[in-house]
């Protein structure tokens, strides 16, 4: 700096902080570290049945939605399969479909119920079976079974024995 300069030399930027080092886990890998959690995958060991309700109200108009279903072990390597056994029209045929959708998103998605082998891990050969449920004659909705039945797999795949495979 010279007599002249009337003033002082700043940095370019202000009093930015530092630049942040890549995040760190646990363990101390960093972003580009062991992939091998992102692999795990979870299954089950043996049948279950699970239930799932959906039911909100708040004032207008409610979202209901009630779904059974039983989970078994389908044998290694054969993947997701999703059968509809209700009888007698406990769910209305145009809500199968997102009962479907929910057990997909469940199971694919990786839930959380608690249980380590499950815990953010896709869950693959399994036999989910949609055996009952209810609907409502005006609340029940699209979101409500989709909801309903991400809440039985959920319930059924806790008791279900699951275990991780890699």
């Amino acid at each position: 700096m010279e007599k002249d300069d009337p003033k002082p030399e700043t940095k370019p930027g202000g009093n930015r902080p530092p630049p942040r080092p890549p995040h760190r886990t646990a363990v101390g890998l960093g972003p580009e570290g062991d992939d091998s959690d992102k692999k795990r995958r979870a299954t089950i060991t043996r049948s279950a049945d699970g239930e799932g309700k959906f039911v909100r109200h708040s004032g207008g108009r409610g979202q209901y939605g009630h779904v059974i279903v039983k989970v078994e072990p389908n044998g290694r390597g054969k993947g997701i399969e999703i059968v509809t056994d209700v009888r007698g029209g406990a769910i209305p045929a145009e809500f199968i479909k997102h009962v479907a959708r929910g057990v997909r998103e469940a199971l694919d998605g990786g839930m959380v119920i608690g249980h380590p082998a499950v815990d953010g891990h896709p869950v693959v050969d399994i036999v989910v079976r949609v055996i009952d449920g209810s609907a409502h004659e005006t609340d029940s909705s699209e979101l409500a079974f989709t909801m309903a039945g991400i809440f039985a797999v959920k319930d059924a795949v806790k008791k279900a024995d699951p275990i991780v495979i890699e």
